[in-house]
């Protein structure tokens, strides 16, 4: 299940480099970026997609962990003046090379444009939509995060109907497509006693900066001392 927290307050860019070791700086408005969480020893808590709606607007997009208590939590004695809550907000994927042209029948031409790893806020017929080009997938897809819940329904018969020429079917979560694109899984592939070292993600952190997260002694001590194991992928040739 995907689920989202919904971080805002004048201090939110603020406090949501607290969260992550991944700098954040350039972060653009309507841009989309992969992060960990890790904390106060370095092991990852989750490694959501955040998104920046507006200037002191984010979402982290997760699953399999309760970020939002942990967020909460770290709010309480931050100092930071910031709103933490779980939006009503349902997600729903479109993922495959057919994508796109089903993408095109909904929104028109210019959804072409939508850059990998950014979003555009979209009406559909009345339906309010943020749409990102981003997803569980190893192919082009999309995300489309429905934030009027009672046009749920409506949504689903606009997508499937477009779909149709395509050969669209519902389905679940495609493991075997994220593990080909060595997507990770949280829990199955990293938890809590996992660092990002070992999972070869040392580029989602930044230590050379002089940005401020939790954790960041921490993984200056992990990356110093080096680590004693390291998850790696295997190619089966039957």
């Amino acid at each position: 299940m995907e689920r989202q927290v919904e971080i805002t307050g004048p201090d939110a860019t603020k406090f949501i480099q607290l969260l992550t070791p991944r700098d954040l700086s350039k972060l653009a408005v309507g841009q989309c970026k992969y992060v960990l969480i890790v904390n106060n020893e370095g092991g990852i808590l989750n490694d959501p997609v955040l998104l920046r709606l507006k200037e002191n607007h984010y979402w982290l997009s997760l699953a399999d962990s309760d970020i939002l208590l942990w967020a909460q939590g770290v709010a309480v004695n931050s100092g930071l003046n910031v709103k933490i809550i779980e939006p009503d907000v349902s997600p729903l994927q479109l993922q495959g090379p057919n994508s796109g042209k089903i993408m095109e029948a909904l929104f028109g031409e210019s959804i072409n444009d939508l850059k990998y790893y950014w979003l555009r806020e979209l009406d559909l017929d009345g339906i309010p939509l943020i749409v990102s080009r981003t997803g569980w997938s190893s192919e082009l897809g999309y995300e489309l995060y429905l934030r009027d819940g009672s046009k749920g329904d409506k949504l689903w018969e606009k997508i499937m109907a477009a779909g149709k020429p395509h050969g669209l079917k519902p389905g679940h979560t495609s493991s075997i497509r994220r593990i080909e694109g060595g997507m990770l899984s949280y829990h199955a592939d990293a938890d809590i006693n996992t660092n990002p070292y070992e999972l070869n993600l040392g580029r989602l952190v930044n230590l050379d900066t002089d940005i401020n997260f939790i954790g960041k002694d921490a993984l200056k001590k992990i990356n110093k001392d080096g680590i004693k194991r390291k998850q790696v992928g295997v190619i089966l040739k039957l």
